[in-house]
């Protein structure tokens, strides 16, 4: 494993984290661990890295295969200011296929799409995936933490739900302790420099992606998926999804069982109230213990959220989940939405908390990203309910 602590090789079912006492060798150019555990038969390997040159990671590639069986194909994402959008193609080892794929560090909107390049080219084929990425402190003084934080949530998401093995490389003298632990917060698995691990909480499994649209959006029309609009009471009829449901009596959800689904579910609408309301989707994390719940909420200059988060603002989180006329759950928080410091992240341990948000890609926004920025808020709940149908529980 290219790694300088003595981590066992067992893997976790999610994304580890493997925290580095030092750098990691530059001549190194592909990370070992990729081939480690082999299945017997197919597998696919893929290497985002820094500033290294094409020709050295074939290079390095070609060392390593002379003592190993080869992969099926194998490509690597290289970042590099000196970036001028190449992509290329060679073959290693035994005639294996290697894509190449240079990306500025600023854009990381492109390192995104070259990822999906390359889960969409490989969709269809057997075997495992094995992903590393490494060097990613290297994008810190290029991009907000924030933002960074939100380009692996979502990086994470999308390579975990195309079931690929994903790990990833990280000097914590690199960061700052709370850039440290923003980023672990990510991962089921935390392996320290001495070889020690500590799990967290695993992310719910899912790759759906609930984040907020750009303003340009009607969030104003969305709907439940019983079929009602937001902004109207909780549905008595929702029976009515159904002709055939003539019976079915929607139940009041208790404490306990409306903490588990909020806490499960990690998304929904948030409304907005006043002359002109205004809904979007939003990611959310829960904290039962204190019912507060966290958002991450993205404005720029001009934007509808950026005007209606001038101070504590009055809002409604409206969190469903639909699976038949007498089977789905609902549950309304309404509160006031109150930005938090970063000593407020902190002590109310947002990070952990947020593990079941499902954070939007960072190229949904329609704009560029440093003119964008985005803060942790949280809403105070005055009212909390909830309703289920009758086979719900």
């Amino acid at each position: 494993m290219d790694t300088q602590s003595d981590a066992p090789m067992e893997r976790a079912a999610g994304p580890t984290l493997y925290l580095e006492s030092g750098s990691l060798d530059p001549a190194r150019a592909f990370c070992t661990d990729v081939f480690d555990g082999g299945d017997v038969g197919e597998y696919r390997v893929v290497q985002l890295v820094a500033s290294q040159s094409f020709e050295s990671v074939s290079d390095e590639l070609n060392a390593r295969l002379e003592h190993i069986d080869d992969p099926s194909e194998a490509a690597v994402i290289i970042t590099t200011p000196q970036d001028d959008d190449e992509s290329t193609a060679t073959r290693v080892g035994e005639e294996t296929p290697l894509y190449g794929f240079r990306v500025s560090p600023q854009d990381l909107t492109g390192i995104s799409i070259a990822f999906s390049r390359i889960l969409e080219k490989w969709e269809q084929a057997e075997g495992s995936v094995r992903i590393c990425l490494r060097d990613v402190e290297s994008l810190l003084p290029y991009h907000d933490t924030e933002l960074l934080y939100r380009f692996l949530n979502t990086v994470l998401a999308t390579l975990q739900g195309a079931g690929a093995d994903v790990h990833m490389h990280l000097r914590p003298d690199a960061t700052d302790d709370r850039t440290l632990r923003m980023f672990s917060s990510l991962f089921d698995r935390v392996f320290e420099a001495d070889g020690a691990s500590r799990e967290t909480e695993p992310k719910r499994d899912g790759t759906e992606a609930a984040g907020e649209p750009s303003d340009a959006e009607d969030a104003s029309s969305e709907t439940e998926p019983g079929g009602d609009s937001f902004g109207a009471e909780e549905p008595d009829d929702i029976k009515e999804a159904d002709e055939d449901a003539d019976d079915v009596i929607p139940v009041t959800m208790d404490d306990d069982e409306i903490a588990s689904f909020l806490t499960a579910e990690g998304h929904g609408v948030l409304a907005f109230g006043g002359e002109s309301p205004y809904a979007i989707p939003m990611s959310y994390g829960y904290d039962p213990d204190e019912r507060a719940v966290y958002v991450h909420i993205s404005e720029f200059e001009g934007s509808q959220k950026a005007a209606r988060l001038d101070g504590p603002t009055p809002v409604s989180l409206v969190v469903s989940r639909y699976e038949g006329p007498d089977r789905w759950r609902s549950v309304v928080v309404d509160g006031t939405l109150s930005e938090l410091s970063e000593a407020d992240v902190e002590r109310r341990d947002v990070f952990e908390n947020f593990k079941h948000g499902s954070l939007a890609s960072v190229d949904v926004f329609n704009r560029p990203l440093s003119d964008i920025s985005f803060e942790w808020y949280v809403l105070d709940p005055s009212a909390i309910s909830g309703r289920q149908g009758v086979r719900s529980r």
